[in-house]
């Protein structure tokens, strides 16, 4: 394992599912908990739009596969992915973009986390079994089909097999993209109107961020 220094912040990651067991019969989804803590001896900042350090936008955007164990051998899921734009990013306070920037200091874990399905399971989003979502239509509250369409593959929970051991991970080349500088966010964001607002124009830190990853979550749905 490198050192920690200020050239490679070293962060641990760690998945888990809750609760482990999910029936399509639940009325809401599991929740899926990302765990981030920094060995590095300075604080440091993560731009988490659309990356595994974000679980609400990450799960539209493949960031944790999820691998069917029941399949022998285990075979990796095919989900759906959203098209998420919203360039460019800003670093302004208050902007849309102002809740991702995310700071890690030394040696204190941070958990963040999303409902474990498509869109958060809210609302018409509840998850269904993966022979309703292959269908490619939303369902109304007694289970039937209506003329408004949706992605036929899911994301989470949502499209999987019922009698089936899942696990689910992060996705290590997503992570290595992630956007990040040393420092604590107030420290990057300016105020609204200032015209270096921007984020593309300000140059982030050097290095490579060593990720300490688990082996995942397993899941079941009954």
């Amino acid at each position: 394992m490198a050192a920690p220094s200020l050239s490679t912040p070293t962060i641990s990651l760690s998945i888990s599912v809750d609760p482990s067991s999910y029936s399509f019969a639940d009325p809401t989804p599991p929740v899926l908990f990302i765990t981030l803590l920094s060995h590095s001896s300075s604080p440091v900042t993560f731009f988490t739009f659309k990356t595994p350090l974000d679980p609400a936008t990450g799960l539209n955007q493949n960031s944790f596969p999820i691998t069917d164990l029941s399949a022998s051998p285990p075979v990796l899921v095919l989900q759906d992915s959203v098209r998420l734009q919203r360039l460019p990013y800003s670093r302004a306070h208050g902007s849309g973009d102002d809740k991702y920037f995310l700071t890690l200091y030394p040696s204190t874990p941070m958990t963040v986390s999303a409902g474990f399905a498509t869109g958060g399971g809210e609302g018409w989003r509840k998850p269904q079994p993966k022979h309703v979502v292959k269908k490619g239509r939303v369902v109304d509250e007694h289970g039937n089909p209506t003329s408004a369409r949706r992605g036929t593959k899911g994301i989470g929970v949502d499209g999987l097999k019922s009698g089936k051991r899942y696990k689910v991970d992060a996705d290590r080349e997503k992570l290595g993209t992630v956007w990040w500088k040393w420092g604590e966010r107030h420290n990057i964001l300016v105020e609204p109107g200032n015209r270096n607002w921007n984020l593309s124009e300000v140059e982030k830190s050097q290095g490579v961020v060593i990720w300490q990853i688990g082996g995942g979550m397993e899941f079941e749905i009954l």
